[in-house]
């Protein structure tokens, strides 16, 4: 019986790359997994690779720049903006800060 190995180095090479592939996930899945569960409990995004984990909260898109101070935090006059608390930003998931009061016609 005949036997051809041209193919044996090349899987064994295969084979070898993904038994290190495998080892260095289960270490990084050891390794970040307390900061993985918090993050999970917390509602974020959770991107892997095998060498790294990247967080991100989604109320980040929730930000936008402010227009009554055009993202700069201070109104004309030089004091902090009012909507935006002189941040430069406004969070929409959060009810707008109060404005000036307006009359509302009816009798006082």
């Amino acid at each position: 019986m005949h036997s051809n190995n041209t193919n044996m180095p090349a899987l064994s090479l295969t084979w070898l790359r993904m038994r290190i592939v495998a080892l260095l996930w289960r270490v990084g899945e050891e390794a970040f997994g307390e900061i993985d569960a918090f993050a999970w409990v917390q509602g974020w995004e959770i991107r892997r690779t095998w060498h790294t984990h990247t967080y991100r909260d989604p109320r980040f898109d929730a930000l936008a720049a402010c227009r009554a101070c055009s993202a700069k935090g201070r109104s004309a006059t030089g004091l902090p903006c009012r909507r935006c608390r002189g941040t430069g930003r406004v969070n929409l998931l959060e009810p707008a800060a109060p404005g000036p009061e307006r009359p509302s016609g009816g009798r006082a």
